[in-house]
């Protein structure tokens, strides 16, 4: 099992301009978040490992906190250099992605194979210019796809992809591109991707952080020493172009210290996982939405029936699902939730996790969809050599799949399809259909209020913790979206259910103000619709004109013959092999802080087997970890406990492996600790 922290990469961490030798190194744990709170950046944690970015002086740190480690990549801007010079190098060959590339796009790459995908396929692709720009004023661009995209009278569903919230991820920006090209370029020949053109619209936007990615992969180092320990630029920049502290007002964007996108979105904003200080790579930000990127987004989706989003980072090889902190406790939707991030990670050969499984994470892009939509948001973690290494093995297999393993052909490029699938099933959200005189504008409204988390306070001194607890914020928040009477008088809209998850969950009910209205915006009826996920209420409206407009009928969705090959792709499980499972044995606790576990293993060779201790509370926090690549017979996994140890109480000992063909093995048992 693998997971990638948020990067909390602290300015004594930062080696000062002319001094850079920037380190990945493999830190023998069992207790990755304790890294984390120390301010390392967390680049990747496995059972019983974590890659943390350091500096040499965060080399010498590591090894005073009494964390062993070894190196992996000696110099990241070694590595950097060396995909800059393949980049460089013209070669006449071609890759097997929808582009053909062999190296990493530039910004103006984007922009333009953007622009003329649209101007290519003008019924099947438009641009798509986010609401808001972006610090140094960019406007953030994307493509909408679907099969007569123009339509304003169709009502389907929307599934949003969006690349690069963190600058230096560059294959996260490179995926979605790929994934925008594979669907026009396939739309009519590919059935499948037809039957999804058809029944939904995809809006793909690459680079949601335009100012840090140009930073990033243009190498702008700092060229001033007052800067150059807090900005984080050259090809590390994560964060956007903010303007911290009144002296980085008159600075350029790499002698800026910036915001963390991805904490800076208004639900639960400033909790766990999300720094104060601002020269931190996860830093917050002052405010909720505070950051036009965010905001951007944010308007983006109150604006549509978004009813499936994945956002892609990488290098950790995980699909994450909602949410991503614990204050909620899981997601009403779990079982279904996890059913497609299990689906969709076994097509891209990663792992499947609660979104705060290892690491809590407030303020990131998809649990706001989820919280406030009610949309299946998902964060992709990509595999690779690092935040941005060899083009072949960061962007070519994780899109395609790994050759020589069971997931080559498939790769991500599956699991956006699968995700796109979950998006057009109206199954998994909710549909609104009825009569109404053609060319009227239908409109759905919805005003509530979104929670951040118990605010801490931000400014001098930058508090690390927040001793005091304080009120949330209540922030007004919205959803209104419109479609077009067709022709025809009859109308389907496919929408996302009224009330909100964790309300359903409280046992609350909230309903959709629905209005019928004149193109100019005269309403002329009005009724409540409330509805859940696989439901349909049938509403038919007067407008002003001959008849009544009724009261919603809600009835259940009928099965969609359309979606039945997404719903046999997600429920489709491989069993192992007759014969073969994992058994444990009394697990023991030694003297140097960790648990030995007798794992026996019958039927053969198991893979990737992970050992994980969790609390046996509702946090089901995770206290220690261990792995193995592979595993035959009787063997010991010996999982490092917490420096300060276990308290007395009840734990729960979780072993998974695949089988040799790829199926899931799992064991348990109860451990208990007494005085």
């Amino acid at each position: 099992m693998r997971r990638l922290l948020a990067c909390g990469l602290l300015a004594l961490l930062i080696a000062p301009a002319g001094a850079r030798a920037t380190a990945v190194v493999r830190v023998t744990t069992g207790d990755a978040p304790e890294l984390d709170r120390l301010g390392f950046d967390l680049a990747d944690v496995r059972p019983g490992t974590a890659d943390v970015v350091a500096s040499p002086a965060g080399e010498r740190r590591l090894l005073a906190d009494g964390y062993p480690f070894r190196v992996v990549v000696p110099s990241l801007e070694a590595q950097d250099a060396a995909v800059r010079r393949a980049g460089r190098a013209h070669t006449a060959a071609r890759s097997a992605l929808p582009s053909g590339d062999t190296s990493y796009r530039h910004y103006g790459d984007y922009v333009r194979e953007l622009h003329a995908l649209a101007m290519g396929h003008p019924g099947l692709v438009r641009d798509v210019v986010l609401p808001e720009r972006s610090v140094l004023g960019e406007p953030i661009r994307g493509v909408e796809i679907a099969t007569d995209v123009n339509r304003a009278d169709d009502g389907r569903p929307v599934y949003l992809v969006m690349g690069l919230h963190h600058a230096r991820e560059w294959p996260s920006a490179e995926v979605a591109m790929e994934f925008a090209l594979d669907l026009v370029g396939r739309y009519g020949t590919d059935a499948r991707i037809t039957s999804l053109l058809d029944r939904e619209r995809v809006i793909v936007v690459p680079v949601v952080n335009p100012d840090g990615f140009v930073v990033s992969r243009e190498n702008v180092v700092s060229d001033d020493p007052a800067f150059a320990s807090t900005a984080h630029a050259g090809e590390l920049k994560r964060k956007n172009c903010a303007a911290d502290t009144t002296a980085e007002q008159a600075e350029p964007c790499q002698d800026r210290a910036g915001v963390d996108i991805n904490r800076n979105y208004g639900a639960y904003w400033g909790g766990a996982g999300a720094s104060t200080t601002y020269t931190d790579d996860t830093y917050r930000g002052p405010g909720p939405w505070s950051e036009p990127e965010s905001r951007a987004v944010h308007e983006l989706s109150q604006g549509l029936q978004v009813t499936g989003l994945e956002t892609l980072h990488d290098y950790a090889a995980l699909v994450l699902r909602p949410p991503g902190f614990r204050a909620l406790g899981l997601a009403p939707d779990e079982p279904a939730l996890k059913q497609l991030g299990d689906a969709m990670a076994a097509a891209a050969g990663y792992d499947s996790e609660y979104g705060f499984q290892l690491y809590e994470v407030t303020g990131a892009a998809e649990d706001w969809n989820y919280l406030a939509q009610g949309t299946f948001g998902y964060t992709i973690e990509l595999d690779g050599d690092g935040f941005h290494g060899s083009f072949q093995k960061d962007v070519v297999d994780q899109y395609l799949g790994t050759p020589g393993t069971r997931t080559a052909g498939r790769g991500v490029r599956e699991a956006l399809l699968l995700g796109a699938g979950e998006a057009a099933d109206p199954a998994q959200h909710a549909v609104i259909r009825g009569t109404a005189p053609a060319g009227r504008v239908l409109r759905l409204h919805k005003d509530f209020t979104t929670p951040t988390s118990p605010v801490c306070p931000t400014g001098p001194p930058y508090a690390e913790s927040c001793p005091v607890a304080t009120q949330p914020l209540e922030l007004d928040d919205h959803l209104d979206t419109t479609m077009t009477v067709p022709a025809s008088g009859a109308y389907v809209w496919h929408v996302d259910p009224s009330t909100r998850p964790f309300e359903r969950k409280a046992g609350r009910s909230e309903a959709w103000t629905m209005t019928c209205e004149t193109p100019d915006g005269q309403v002329l009826d009005r009724v409540a619709v409330t509805v859940w996920r696989g439901q349909t209420a049938t509403v038919s409206f007067a407008c002003g004109g001959p008849g009544t407009t009724t009261q919603p009928v809600v009835t259940r969705t009928p099965p969609d013959p359309a979606s039945a090959d997404y719903e046999r792709r997600v429920g489709r499980v491989e069993r192992p092999p007759a014969g073969m499972r994992l058994g444990l044995g009394r697990v023991v606790a030694s003297g140097r802080g960790t648990l030995q576990v007798p794992l026996v293993v019958h039927g053969g060779t198991v893979s990737d087997v992970s050992a994980i201790l969790r609390s046996a509370g509702s946090d089901r926090q995770i206290l220690g970890s261990a792995g193995l690549s592979r595993a035959r017979g009787r063997v010991i996994l010996r999982v490092r406990l917490p420096a300060r140890g276990l308290a007395p109480g009840a734990y729960r000992l979780s072993v998974r492996a695949l089988a040799s063909n790829g199926a899931p093995l799992a064991a348990a048992a109860r451990v208990m600790v007494r005085r």
